[in-house]
């Protein structure tokens, strides 16, 4: 198996607790996104579930801008 650090397209070296913080902030993006889109095609109230989408993505992007490399932003 390959190491994940060996799969980062960046020069920049992270540490091991980052790669779980972002892991971890990545799934609650994606789970927070999964609920959203739920609720919003089955035309229940989406007030809360597209707030807290949008809180989780913006921690998302400003822990990559502040601890990663400015090309982590591009995917």
């Amino acid at each position: 198996m390959i190491p994940l650090y060996l799969l980062h397209v960046t020069t920049v070296e992270h540490s091991e607790s980052l790669l779980w913080t972002f892991l971890i902030c990545n799934i609650f993006v994606v789970t927070a996104g999964i609920v959203f889109i739920y609720k919003l095609f089955r035309q229940k109230p989406v007030r809360t579930a597209g707030i807290t989408f949008a809180i989780a993505l913006a921690i998302n992007y400003i822990l990559i801008a502040i601890f990663g490399d400015i090309f982590d932003l591009l995917g």
